[in-house]
C-alpha cells in the first residue's frame, strides 16, 4: 500500500472506535538493505497477514511489507462482522452458476468464519471473536422471500438446516428497532474487534520470526526470470513469489501489476460509534448482541458491543477521497430512524475505510504472472473472506490450482472507462437509492 493517509473522521482527527479500543500496536521498522526471500507480501491487512500466517504454518519463508501500519486500511476500520453468507444469496448464485459451484461457495464461507476463529485462538490475546450469530434483516417481503429461497436451497442442496427465518415480530424482538418484514438468523455468524485481530496476528507472526516492515511502500516491481525485484525507499528485495494484498487501496500503489487497479472501484464505507448507552437503553435494542446487516442495495449494518457502544455503518463518500460531514449526518439520521431510542446519544467516533467493488460482486484470487499472485475485491464482506483467500494464496504460491468457485474461475474483468469510475458509481448509487426507496414504498402500500 502507498504512503498515503486517509482522514478518519469528519472535522476532527479523532481515531476510530477500533483504534481507540484496540490492543497496543506491535512496533515494526521500515525495510532497509537488500534481501532474498521466498515470498514477499505487499499489504499488511487481513489478506496479507493471513497469507503470511498460513505460509508460516507450511514452513514457507515470507516477508510482509506495509506502507503504513498493520491493519491501517479497511482491515482496521470495518464493522468487524463475519456473516456466513454472500451478498448474493445462495439460491441466486445457484441459478447462475449451478448447484455444485454454489455448494463449493457454501463450504468456503463457513470455512472462512472457522478460519478466523482458529486463527484468533492460535495467536493469543483478545481479538474479540464471538459467535454472536448473524441477522440479515429483510426490509421488504420480497426480500424475505429471497431469504426463504436461500434457506430452502441450503437445506435441500447442502444439507444445512442451521439458518432459520424470523418473522416480523421475531425480528423486532431481536433488533429492538427498524421496520423489517422478517430476517435470516445464522448462529454461526460472528463478530470480532478487527484492529485488535490484525495487530494480534502481526504480533504472533513477529514472535514466529516472520519479518514485517511498516512504513515501507513498494515503489516499483520488476518481474524477471530469476525472481521479482521490489524497489523500496530503503533498499531492494528479490522474491521467488510476490503476493499483492492491497484490496481497496490498490489504486494508490504506483505499479499495479496486471492493471489490478483497473479491475476494482474503491468507495468509502463509513461508520459511527455512539458513546456507551446506559444499561436500560442498551437492553431495549439488540438483546442478543447479533451482527446485523439489511438487504437494501445501499445497506446499513450495525452491532451493539460489550461496552454498550452502538456501531452503525453504511455507504460513505462515493468519491472515496475524503470524509464528507454530510455523509455522517445522513448516517446518523439512518441510525436514529432505525433506533429512535438513541436520539440525543452522543456520537463518539466517525471514520471510514475503502471498500473494493468488482464487476461481478465477488472477490478474486489468481495470478497476473507466474510469480505474482493477488487476492482482493471483497465488496464489504472482507472480514471472513479476506482471511480465507489469504489462506488460499498458499497453494497459488506453491504453483498449485485453487478452486474458489467464481472467485477463482470468473475472469477478473476491468471496468470500462475506469477514469470515469466516480461518475459511474454516483449514477449506480443513485439508481440503487431509487430502487430501495421504491421497494419500501411498495412494502408500505401493501401493509
Amino acid at each position: 500500500m502507498p504512503e498515503v493517509m486517509v482522514k478518519q473522521g469528519a472535522g476532527s482527527h479523532a481515531p476510530s472506535y477500533w483504534a481507540a479500543t484496540a490492543v497496543p500496536a506491535p512496533t515494526f521498522t521500515p525495510f532497509t538493505g537488500t534481501r532474498r526471500v521466498e515470498v514477499a507480501i505487499i499489504g499488511g491487512g487481513f489478506t496479507g497477514l493471513s497469507a503470511a500466517y498460513h505460509l508460516a504454518e507450511q514452513g514457507i519463508e515470507a516477508l510482509v511489507l506495509e506502507a503504513n501500519d498493520t491493519g491501517w486500511g479497511a482491515s482496521g476500520r470495518n464493522g468487524g462482522m463475519l456473516p456466513p453468507r454472500y451478498k448474493k444469496g445462495f439460491s441466486g448464485i445457484a441459478g447462475k452458476y449451478g448447484h455444485d459451484v454454489t455448494r463449493r461457495l457454501h463450504g468456503i464461507i463457513l470455512e472462512a468464519v472457522d478460519t478466523v476463529e482458529s486463527m484468533a485462538e492460535r495467536i493469543g490475546g483478545d481479538s474479540g471473536f464471538r459467535r454472536t450469530g448473524q441477522l440479515t434483516a429483510a426490509h421488504t417481503r420480497v426480500h424475505l422471500a429471497t431469504l426463504e429461497a436461500d434457506r430452502d436451497w441450503a437445506a435441500r442442496e447442502a444439507g444445512d438446516r442451521t439458518p432459520r427465518l424470523l418473522d416480523r415480530r421475531e425480528m423486532q424482538e431481536e433488533v429492538g428497532g427498524g421496520s423489517h418484514a422478517g430476517g435470516w438468523l445464522d448462529p454461526r455468524g460472528a463478530g470480532i474487534h478487527p484492529l485488535s485481530f490484525a495487530r494480534n496476528v502481526a504480533a504472533y507472526l513477529a514472535r514466529k520470526g516472520v519479518p514485517i516492515h511498516t512504513a515501507s511502500p513498494v515503489r516499483r516491481l520488476v518481474d524477471g526470470p530469476d525472481g521479482v525485484t521490489l524497489h523500496l525507499d530503503g533498499g531492494t528485495i528479490t522474491a521467488d513469489q510476490v503476493v499483492i494484498a492491497t484490496n481497496g487501496y490498490t489504486g494508490m500503489i504506483p505499479f499495479a501489476p496486471g492493471q489490478l487497479d483497473k479491475r476494482l472501484v474503491a468507495v468509502n464505507s463509513s461508520v459511527l460509534a455512539t458513546a456507551p448507552l446506559g444499561d436500560n437503553l442498551a437492553a431495549s435494542l439488540m438483546a442478543g448482541r447479533r451482527m446485523v446487516a439489511d438487504t437494501k442495495h445501499i445497506m446499513n449494518y450495525y452491532r451493539l458491543n460489550e461496552d454498550n457502544c452502538l456501531i452503525f455503518g453504511g455507504r460513505g463518500d462515493i468519491t472515496g477521497g475524503s470524509d464528507d460531514p454530510a455523509v455522517y449526518a445522513k448516517l446518523e439520521q439512518q441510525m436514529v430512524e432505525t433506533f429512535p431510542q438513541v436520539a440525543g446519544v452522543p456520537v463518539s467516533h466517525r471514520w471510514s475505510g475503502m471498500v473494493a467493488v468488482t464487476r461481478d460482486d465477488f472477490p478474486h484470487i489468481g495470478r497476473v504472472s507466474q510469480r505474482v499472485s493477488y487476492a482482493m475485491g471483497y465488496g464489504g464482506r472482507g472480514v471472513a473472506l479476506s482471511n480465507m483467500l489469504g489462506k488460499l494464496l498458499v497453494p497459488l504460491v506453491r504453483c498449485e490450482t485453487v478452486d474458489a468457485g467464481p472467485m477463482s474461475s470468473n475472469p477478473f474483468l476491468r471496468y470500462p472507462f475506469h477514469a470515469f469510475r466516480i461518475t459511474g458509481m454516483q449514477i449506480v448509487a443513485g439508481w440503487y437509492r431509487y430502487l430501495d426507496a421504491k421497494a419500501l414504498r411498495a412494502e408500505r402500500a401493501g401493509s
